[in-house]
């Protein structure tokens, strides 16, 4: 059926219901899922130990930080070859807006391994999680992906990589770790 356009006839927008699906999502975790996966739990733990346990949780958390990790390099790959559909305005480059991104996953790395090392040596090693150390290094790699694609991008608009942020950093201080410029502020 033609609808002309602007005349108000025709068939209803589409509603978003994105929510629902969050909300469906979250009562089938807290009414299903976060039982099953107790019980699945206790039962690795109960059969192997917590060596077992910690090992099948490794291996499904190494898993599923790999298939992120190829997500993200392959959405990076697109935005590379065919183009930010929603580029930076003038001003900004990509570099300078990676660097949040970029001190958190270092940030979140080093905790977590920091927390995995003084909960080995407080608690001991059979009760170790090696979900923790398995989940801040490969966010620590994001970050450095984050950064690898984001001075690509600057190279591919013709922009030097953080030009404006190199010159706001005083002389002396390190760009990479400016601690002296951050305290000074």
């Amino acid at each position: 059926m033609f609808v002309a356009p602007g005349t108000g006839e025709g068939p209803a927008p589409k509603k978003d219901r994105k929510w629902l699906w969050g909300l469906g999502a979250w009562l089938f975790w807290f009414i299903i899922a976060d039982e099953v996966f107790e019980a699945a739990l206790d039962w690795l733990v109960a059969t192997g130990g917590y060596g077992f346990s910690n090992a099948i949780i490794g291996l499904l958390t190494l898993g599923g930080c790999f298939i992120g990790i190829q997500r993200l390099h392959v959405k990076h790959r697109r935005l590379e070859t065919e183009g930010d559909p929603d580029p930076l305005p003038a001003p900004y480059d990509y570099q300078t807006q990676a660097q949040g991104g970029v001190f958190a996953g270092w940030a979140f790395g080093i905790i977590t391994w920091v927390a995995t090392a003084a909960w080995l040596v407080f608690v001991g090693v059979g009760s170790a999680m090696t979900f923790w150390p398995i989940l801040g290094t490969t966010i620590l790699w994001v970050g450095r992906m984050e950064m690898a694609h984001a001075r690509v991008m600057d190279a591919r608009r013709g922009q030097p990589p953080a030009l404006m942020a190199l010159s706001e950093i005083p002389q002396g201080c390190s760009p990479i770790f400016p601690t002296r410029w951050l305290w000074s502020l």
